[in-house]
């Protein structure tokens, strides 16, 4: 009997909603988050903040779901800053 209280004590804290860090105040600091944990590189979340305020949101969500997709990136986070430094030398290119 006592086992079953521990597993549903286990699955209660499992569906609790977590709090919303009070750091995450922001668009771009959610943002920035979001990047970190899916990227698996939370050590820099400076520079995703950074990425979230110079670029649009949408074009950032979309450029790490397709490194998320992509199953052959060992380092998405670096693969992340690559192609950010990419698509900044192309637009150079263009000018």
């Amino acid at each position: 009997m006592e086992s079953f209280r521990k597993i549903a004590k286990f699955e209660k804290k499992k569906t609790e909603k977590q709090k919303p860090s009070p750091h995450l105040h922001s668009p771009n600091h959610l943002l920035a988050d979001e990047l970190s944990v899916k990227l698996n590189d939370k050590k820099h979340f400076a520079f995703y903040l950074k990425m979230a305020v110079l670029y649009n949101h949408d074009y950032l969500r979309s450029l790490a779901g397709q490194i998320m997709e992509n199953k052959n990136a060992k380092t998405p986070g670096r693969l992340f800053a690559y192609l950010i430094k990419k698509n900044n030398q192309e637009k150079r290119e263009l000018t």
